[in-house]
C-alpha cells in the first residue's frame, strides 16, 4: 500500500464521516419537525471510499456545500419509537450514531498519526 493511497482512503473516510455526522446533526435539529424522516449515508465500504456514484436527489439537500451526499441517504428501517408528529427521528439512535461518528474519527486520525511517525522515522524529517 503506498503513502498516498492510505492518505487517499483516509481523506475520504474522514470526508464520509463529515458528510455522515451532518446529516445526524440535521436529523436531531429536525426531530421535532412534522413528518421529518431520518437520513443516514451509505457504510463507507458500500461506498467503495470514492463518492463518485453519490448524487443530490433534491437541490435543498446538503445545500451547504458538504457534498453531493443526500443521494445516498435511506430512510430508518427500524425506529425504536412512533411519534405523533409522522417523523422517525430517535434521538437515542442519533446519539449512538454520533458516537459511532467520533470513535470512527478518533481511529482515522489515530492511523494516520502512527502512519506519519513511521514515515518520519525512516525517511527523517
Amino acid at each position: 500500500m503506498s503513502e498516498m493511497y492510505l492518505n487517499s482512503l483516509a481523506s475520504n473516510h474522514a470526508n464520509w464521516l463529515s458528510a455522515r455526522q451532518s446529516l445526524i446533526s440535521s436529523n436531531v435539529a429536525n426531530a421535532n419537525t412534522p413528518g421529518f424522516k431520518a437520513l443516514d449515508v451509505k457504510a463507507f465500504e458500500d461506498t467503495k471510499g470514492l463518492f463518485s456514484r453519490m448524487a443530490q436527489t433534491d437541490e435543498a439537500h446538503l445545500s451547504s456545500g458538504i457534498g453531493n451526499v443526500a443521494g445516498v441517504a435511506t430512510g430508518r428501517e427500524t425506529p425504536w419509537d412512533v411519534y405523533h408528529s409522522g417523523g422517525n427521528v430517535s434521538l437515542p439512535q442519533e446519539m449512538i450514531k454520533s458516537g459511532e461518528v467520533a470513535g470512527a474519527y478518533e481511529l482515522n486520525t489515530t492511523v494516520m498519526k502512527s502512519f506519519h511517525r513511521m514515515v518520519v522515522s525512516v525517511f527523517g524529517t
